[in-house]
């Protein structure tokens, strides 16, 4: 895991429990978007597994991973 992941793990760790559940994935979803605009994250995916799920789920919400485009598929045509 790369020192900038692991920063993004451990402050989360600290934080998450000081929150209730609900506003979780809010806070996960804003740490995300923060740490991409200031440091490189791009290598979350390899690391998606180590993380709780809220915060895999701001993850692939963030860098839409897993997310395929219904209407991007050229092999369902109907005539």
């Amino acid at each position: 895991m790369s020192p900038e992941l692991a920063l993004l793990y451990e402050l989360w760790d600290k934080f998450k429990s000081h929150l209730p559940k609900k506003d979780r994935v809010d806070l996960a979803e804003e740490m995300v978007r923060t740490f991409d605009e200031h440091i490189d994250i791009s290598d979350a995916e390899a690391e998606l597994n180590s993380f709780d799920s809220m915060m895999k789920a701001a993850i692939v919400s963030h860098f839409d991973l897993g997310y395929e485009d219904p209407d991007d598929d050229d092999d369902n045509w109907d005539y």
